[in-house]
């Protein structure tokens, strides 16, 4: 039968492998992040530009019917 100091050993080489284990998931979960908010940040970037277009065609627009109908 092992002694008490085997199976600590065994335990401390367990706990040891989950923790690099965990060690790299997190490595790579942290990398995932990094793209998801790059990503957001370019759709941010371009939902303004959308919405700065659209106001200026909008601008454009009632000009253009104001000239047209409001003489």
């Amino acid at each position: 039968m092992a002694s008490d100091n085997d199976i600590d050993k065994v335990e401390i080489g367990k706990l040891i492998q989950a923790v690099e284990m965990l060690s790299k998931e997190v490595d790579t979960l942290t990398c995932r992040i990094r793209d998801l908010e790059s990503q957001l940040n370019k759709g941010k970037g371009v939902l303004i530009g959308i919405f700065l277009v659209a106001s200026g065609f909008g601008a454009a627009v009632s000009t253009v019917f104001g000239k047209w109908f409001g003489g």
